[in-house]
This record gives C-alpha cells, sequence and structure tokens, in this order.
C-alpha cells in the first residue's frame, strides 16, 4: 500500500485569515422566522473543514449568517487544519462532525476507523490535469509522450491522477510525472511542465482571470469518485440520529441558498472572510461560481451507490487500501430529506 499522506484537502487557494461565526446575528435572524432561540439553547459543534478560511465553504457562511443553524438549535463553528486530522478525530469521537472527501472515508474504514458519509456536498471530484489551449492537450491520450507536474504523490490530486490513469487505461511509463509543489499555475505559464494536476476552482480560474486559454481534462468525465461532503462516526448516529439530521438539513439549506443567490453568498463570504479585497473580489467571484457549478445536482445530498463502489474497487485495484471494504458501511443517504 503506498505511503500516502492525505492531508491536502481541496480548498487550495490561500487567504490568511481566521475563520469568525457570528453567532448574535444568527440567532437574531433566527427570531425573524418566527422561532427565537438564545444562544443559552443552541448546541455547539466543531466542524472540521480543512484548510483556511476560504470563499468556497460559503454554503456554511450562509448557513450561520441566515439562521439555517439557529434554527436547528445549532451553533457550528468552523475549524481549519489537515483533512485527515479531522477524520481520525471524528473516528475516535473527540469530534461529531467534520468534511472530507469519499477517498478519506474509504481508507479509514480500511483502517478500521468508524466514520460514515452523511451528506454529499460536492457532486463532482474537483481536480482535473490543466493545459495551456496552444498545447493541444484536450484528452488523456494527448498526455503520451508528455510532462505533467503535480504537487506531490499525495493527497487528492495523486488520487484524481491515479483514478484518471486507472479509469482511461494510460500508459504511465509514457509520461513524466514530475513533482513541482503547488506551482502548477507558474509551471504551465512557464513551460516547465506539459501539463499539471490542478483543482477546478483554481488555477484554472486564476490563468483564465488572466485571459490565458487553457484546456481542462476533469477527471470526474472518466471515473465518477465520490468528492467531499459532511461525516460522522458510527456512534453519534446511533446514539444522536436527530442531530445529524439537523446538521445536514441546515446545511443542505446552506448549499441550496448559495446556489439561488450567488450574489448574496458572495457578500456573506466576504463577511466571513474579510481578508477578501476589493481588488481580490473578481477573482474570489469567478472561485465561487466555479465551486457552485461543481454543486449543482437534482438530488441534492444523495449518495450514489454505484459511485461508491466505483471510488472503492479503484483504491483496491490501485493500492491505496490494502482490503476491500464494505461499500453499504462506508455512507447513509437516512440523513436526507424529501
Amino acid at each position: 500500500m503506498r505511503n500516502l499522506l492525505f492531508g491536502i484537502t481541496i480548498f487550495v487557494i490561500c487567504l490568511l485569515a481566521a475563520c469568525t461565526g457570528d453567532m448574535p446575528a444568527a440567532v437574531e435572524r433566527a427570531a425573524t422566522t418566527n422561532q427565537a432561540v438564545s444562544p443559552s439553547e443552541l448546541e455547539h459543534i466543531d466542524l472540521g473543514v480543512g484548510f483556511i478560511p476560504n470563499v468556497q465553504f460559503a454554503p456554511i457562511y450562509v448557513a450561520q449568517a441566515k439562521g439555517f443553524y439557529a434554527e436547528e438549535r445549532l451553533e457550528v463553528v468552523l475549524e481549519h487544519g489537515f483533512e485527515n486530522d479531522f477524520v481520525a478525530l471524528t473516528a475516535q469521537g473527540e469530534r461529531q462532525f467534520a468534511v472530507a472527501s469519499g477517498d478519506q472515508v474509504i481508507l479509514a474504514q480500511a483502517q478500521e476507523l468508524p466514520v460514515v458519509y452523511v451528506m454529499k456536498w460536492y457532486q463532482r471530484f474537483p481536480v482535473a490535469v490543466m493545459a495551456l489551449a496552444e498545447t493541444g492537450i484536450d484528452a488523456p491520450d494527448k498526455l503520451s509522450g508528455r510532462s505533467v507536474g503535480i504537487p506531490g504523490l499525495f493527497g487528492a490530486s495523486y488520487v484524481a491522477w491515479e483514478a484518471l490513469v486507472y479509469a482511461t487505461n494510460l500508459d504511465e511509463t509514457t509520461i513524466n510525472l514530475e513533482e513541482i509543489g503547488f506551482t502548477q499555475a507558474e509551471a504551465i505559464t512557464q513551460k516547465k511542465v506539459d501539463a499539471a494536476v490542478v483543482y477546478l476552482t483554481n488555477e484554472p480560474v486564476q490563468l483564465r482571470q488572466l485571459g490565458m486559454a487553457v484546456n481542462v481534462i476533469e477527471v470526474s468525465d472518466y471515473i465518477d469518485l465520490v468528492s467531499n461532503g459532511l461525516i460522522t462516526n458510527e456512534t453519534v448516529i446511533r446514539e444522536n440520529p436527530e442531530l445529524v439530521r439537523r446538521l445536514v438539513r441546515a446545511t443542505l439549506r446552506g448549499v441550496d441558498y448559495t446556489i439561488a443567490h450567488p450574489d448574496e453568498a458572495f457578500d456573506l463570504a466576504r463577511q466571513a472572510v474579510p481578508e477578501i479585497t476589493d481588488e481580490d473580489a473578481p477573482a474570489q467571484r469567478a472561485v465561487l461560481d466555479a465551486s457552485i457549478e461543481l454543486w449543482r445536482n437534482d438530488q441534492p445530498g444523495i449518495s450514489d451507490p454505484q459511485a461508491w463502489a466505483t471510488s472503492a474497487e479503484f483504491m483496491l485495484v490501485t493500492g491505496l487500501i490494502g482490503s476491500p471494504v464494505e461499500v453499504e458501511t462506508l455512507y447513509t443517504n437516512e440523513f436526507i430529506e424529501d
């Protein structure tokens, strides 16, 4: 089994800030919906979301600011750190919930950690291979004989690269895979590599904002990997299922509201991440728009059993996990309401 460090999450645009949650405002808004809630009635939840405050967490900021969590008698405060740490803390019962990707859940259960995915957030895996349009690289078979940059042999970028190779039968011996750190945009524009593994909400947005034409090969066009969603542990599901239901319900309201009202959602995200300046705003709004496209779905929150089966099989065949997992135990849709 490869020694992977699943510590880098999909949220990779750096905004050096601390997350703030305005619960008094949330309580006040909840009161305007004829459901007055006092702070003492709120159940506190530290939600591990990985990395740092970012516009890509807009649905959670919306759910905080619009009082969706308060209406469910919840005070949700975001914690930022490494995804694998939050998965371990959730498995150990040190945290009740976290945001994590499907591959993290599969890896955890392969190590007999009792985490369960309870709400799908991202409908498409947000990693791709990007190249300047002038290279003509617009499909996986065009990568043969080329150099491809990757941050490192770890994390979601590496999982996505291995999935693309697996799904398209790429001959890796014909490709020069180079570890370049998180310098993909620079490496491509300076032609240090022909293509790079990127996040759809990051490097393609950056280069297009600069007026550069790029081709993007989305991994999700070739294999349906389970991406980010809410996870909890088996104990919480067994002993407090209503808590799970309340958090899922409020978070999905935040996602839906963000998709339906992107202008307001962006304004609320800027309040939560005040380091977004007026100069930065156009680029960050483009990040939100790209993120929204990854969240859209006609069945919000619902996990697809086949996607889980596909993800687990891929990870087993490629050696990312050392033993099979029971697909049915990886996720549940019981907390998603019609």
